[in-house]
């Protein structure tokens, strides 16, 4: 299940633990092989959740995991982990 938020969503008050997202996207290494990386992020919002897992695609560690992989942030889907 895809959920979109379309309205701004208030800050969570302190102490509140946002839903977790698991955020898959796709990737291709240098011989074409075709795969994918989730990434586990916290977030109010389903964009929010995109917007983090993004940002931790292009770090170190991640991209070391891929090891030279192309990643799409473009064609990234999240869902709500239960």
């Amino acid at each position: 299940m895809t959920i979109t938020a379309t309205e701004a969503v208030p800050h969570p008050p302190p102490g509140y633990d946002p839903p977790l997202w698991l955020v898959t996207m796709p990737t291709t290494d240098a011989t074409g092989a075709r795969g994918e990386q989730t990434f586990a992020v916290r977030a109010v919002t389903h964009a929010a959740a995109l917007a983090a897992a993004e940002s931790t695609a292009f770090a170190h560690p991640a991209l070391r995991h891929r090891r030279g992989a192309h990643i799409d942030p473009s064609a990234a889907y999240a869902t709500l982990h239960h």
